[in-house]
């Protein structure tokens, strides 16, 4: 029975990925100029106790259908990939992880476009003549202007090739910007390390990159657009709560797969079941007579 349960894993997640595709038209056109607005993130997942196996679940979520489009699970040695699966017609959506310029090329060589927030280290941000920019003084000006749109090349720390984007920097209201201050100061003592004065600073802002063209895109729309990323966050933690994606006891590879897939089944099972999840639906019904 163990040895057929390890054997099943691929099986589930095949039943996943069936539920998902069926789920998720490839004709889908949007609001937003037929684009397809796909959130893409991963959380961890691991058993208690000293001896942790970590496990990654990969994720892509229609933002318009408020569904999950793609699931796969890896080791916690597979890094996030905003590209995983990027198809053309699709906006790519992430948070800081996914700025990475050798990933956003990859994004635009499959017909796609990106809109991620840039952390206030990477990737490289380079002007028309190709000089690195002061991503301080961006935010900075930004600060004096209200908003600052710039059309920048941007480059990893290894590759010579500079992918054409625009950054867009947005101050956050001063409460905002004091509460997301607090956050990196906390997360640095947690992580243990000194934090630049220069990183405080500019985690009081929002820094956008993307490769839409201003013309349809402009700034606050790009805010308001990335802002949608959370309903991926509400997702994870319904499955968390609901199914017991967390609840993992098993340690064999195989097993923890096998567990995982079961879980995200289940979950997608239950979103029939759900009318909550629909963004049209009540948040309730009333029991049966």
């Amino acid at each position: 029975m163990l040895k057929r349960l390890k054997a099943s894993a691929d099986w589930v997640g095949g039943l996943v990925s069936e539920l998902l595709a069926e789920r998720c038209p490839e004709a889908f056109a949007g609001l937003y100029g037929g684009l397809r607005m796909m959130a893409v993130d991963a959380t961890v997942v691991a058993p208690p106790g000293p001896k942790r196996v970590y496990w990654m679940v990969h994720t892509v979520f229609d933002l318009a259908t408020l569904k999950l489009c793609s699931v796969e699970v890896t080791d916690r040695h597979e890094a996030e990939r905003l590209s995983r699966g990027a198809r053309a017609g699709e906006l790519r959506i992430a948070d800081r992880a996914h700025a990475k310029a050798d990933d956003l090329a990859r994004v635009i060589e499959a017909g796609a476009d990106f809109l991620v927030r840039a952390p206030s280290n990477y990737p490289r941000l380079l002007d028309g003549q190709g000089r690195l920019l002061d991503r301080l003084a961006l935010c900075r000006e930004a600060g004096k202007k209200g908003v600052l749109d710039l059309s920048v090349g941007v480059q990893d720390g290894k590759s010579r090739v500079a992918i054409p984007a625009r950054v867009v920097i947005l101050p956050m209201p001063p409460e905002a910007a004091e509460k997301a201050r607090r956050a990196a100061r906390r997360l640095a003592a947690k992580a243990r390390y000194k934090p630049s004065q220069a990183g405080i600073e500019m985690a009081g802002y929002l820094v956008l990159l993307t490769s839409l063209p201003p013309d349809d895109w402009p700034p606050e729309r790009l805010a308001s657009t990335y802002r949608l990323r959370w309903q991926i966050e509400l997702a994870f933690k319904r499955m968390k709560s609901l199914v017991g994606l967390e609840d993992l006891r098993a340690k064999d590879p195989d097993l923890a797969r096998l567990w995982i897939n079961t879980a995200l089944l289940a979950a997608l099972l239950a979103e029939d079941d759900l009318p909550a999840l629909d963004p049209e639906a009540p948040d309730s019904l009333p029991l049966a007579a």
